[in-house]
This record gives C-alpha cells, sequence and structure tokens, in this order.
C-alpha cells in the first residue's frame, strides 16, 4: 500500500489549499482534499499521513482536520481502517443495470458489444443558478438538484456529466450519502423509487471548447474541445424528468442513441 510523507502533505497544500476563500478550516480542507482525490494525486488505495502530520502541515487544529476526515468519510472518498489509518477509497463503481446514454460499442471480432461503464460522484448540491436547464425543468419555481461525475468509458477514456432535476421532486437524490450514488443508474432509481418510467428522450449535440472545471476533472488538455451530448427525459404526462450533459472527448468508438420509450 503506497504511503504519504510529510513533504506530500506539504506539496497537497502547496497545490491545493484554497488560499482565497472565506470557508471554515474543515471546508477548506474537505474542498481542497477532494479535489485532490479527485484529481490523481493520491490513487485508490493510498495512505494519507496521519492526523499529527496534518495538523503540522496545514492551519488547522487537529479537531478542525477530524471534521474535515469524517465529512471525507461520509462522501465516500477516504476509508478508516483499524491498523491502516486513512485509506483513499477506490470509489468507482460498475454502473447498475448497465448504462442507459453512454452506451459505447466496440468491434470484437464479427460481434459488436456495449462497453461497461463505471461511475464515480464529483459533487452534489440543491442549487437555483440558472442556465438552459432552467426553462425545462421549471427552476424559476423549483429549487434543483445538480449531480456531477465522471463516467469511465471501461479503459478508453472518461466522461463528465452534470445531472439536474428537481430536488422536491426526487429528494433521495438530495439526502442519500453521497457515497451510495457512486455506480447509481439515475434513471433506474427513479424508475424504482418513484415508479416514475421515461416516455421519451430528446438528444442535442453540439462541439465546442470544454470549461476549465471539466478539463482538470477529466485530466484532459486545457482548451480541450468536446462533442457536448444533451439529453431530457420526459414523463407519460410529458413533464420533463431530468436534463443532463454529458461532455465526450473524441474517440473512435461508436455512440448508439438508440430509440428508448416506456422505460
Amino acid at each position: 500500500m503506497q504511503g504519504i510523507d510529510q513533504n506530500d502533505c506539504d506539496e497537497f497544500v502547496r497545490r491545493f489549499w484554497p488560499a482565497n476563500e472565506s470557508l471554515p478550516k474543515h471546508e477548506k480542507l474537505r474542498k481542497a482534499m477532494t479535489t485532490a482525490i479527485i484529481q490523481g494525486f493520491w490513487r485508490p488505495g493510498a495512505r494519507l499521513a496521519t492526523e499529527s502530520e496534518w495538523v503540522k502541515a496545514t492551519p488547522c487544529g487537529l479537531a478542525t482536520v477530524q471534521r474535515a476526515f469524517r465529512a471525507l468519510v461520509a462522501d465516500g472518498l477516504v476509508h478508516r481502517r483499524r491498523g491502516s489509518g486513512t485509506v483513499v477509497a477506490r470509489f468507482s463503481r460498475p454502473l447498475a443495470q448497465g448504462p442507459w446514454h453512454m452506451r459505447f460499442l466496440r468491434q470484437i471480432e464479427d460481434e459488436l458489444e456495449y462497453l461497461p461503464v463505471s461511475t464515480r460522484v464529483l459533487n452534489r448540491n440543491v442549487t437555483r443558478e440558472p442556465g438552459p436547464w432552467t426553462g425545462t425543468l421549471n427552476g424559476d419555481e423549483h429549487a434543483l438538484v445538480k449531480i456531477e461525475r465522471i463516467m469511465d468509458i471501461d479503459e478508453a477514456f472518461s466522461v463528465y456529466n452534470v445531472f439536474y432535476a428537481q430536488a422536491d421532486r426526487f429528494p433521495e437524490l438530495v439526502d442519500q450519502p453521497v457515497s451510495e450514488l457512486h455506480g447509481t443508474n439515475i434513471k433506474k432509481f427513479i424508475s424504482q423509487r418513484y415508479h416514475m418510467s421515461v416516455h421519451k428522450v430528446r438528444h442535442k449535440m453540439r462541439f465546442e471548447v470544454v470549461p476549465k472545471w471539466v478539463t482538470d476533472n477529466c485530466e484532459w488538455p486545457d482548451s480541450a474541445y468536446a462533442v457536448i451530448l444533451n439529453v431530457v427525459a420526459y414523463s407519460f404526462e410529458g413533464e420533463a424528468m431530468y436534463y443532463q450533459d454529458f461532455y465526450i472527448p473524441p474517440n473512435n468508438l461508436t455512440l448508439d442513441l438508440g430509440t428508448h420509450r416506456w422505460v
């Protein structure tokens, strides 16, 4: 198991500590460590420094460090194990029941097969942030749950996904621990928990330079281009159930959009 020394702590602070944000210290540490883990500064299975080493390396006291780590455990980003200390979680999980929108195909001899997909949640929050999703989801009247995920398409590449839905319509997407959303097929989750099926899906596609927050999390070069696939799913009554954007890098695979109804 990979270990972390004091120099790693110092390098972490230099690269990831948010110097100018007016957040409580425990939130600063939590945010910085989340970013570091997502960007691969520590790999899954890495053993992190001890609490006393974090106290030395950061402007945080012991209680603050412990509070930040409790939050990281709740987020599913680290595990605390007796005898092993704090370990970075292996938090990308195979997508339950197969993908719905990211159905990439590859040729195996004379047959086509769908690539397996694993997902991990980067962030979840309730927002009234305006955007093209506002009118679709009646966001002027409803707060929206926003879920940002990385979708690993086998070992070929990663897709950045942003999901929006009405928070009061699907409260379990707000209340569920983030760690339990890794690997969740959200469409199936909605169908099973709320007995609400997708009747039809609208797709739109564009090609553009992606934002820096996407390139950083997907380890793409700055100013990279990607296909952005926008998906809106509708219920039988014609109401929009969710709004999603998928940032897809250039690749040589076929994406099967299919024709899905009453699912």
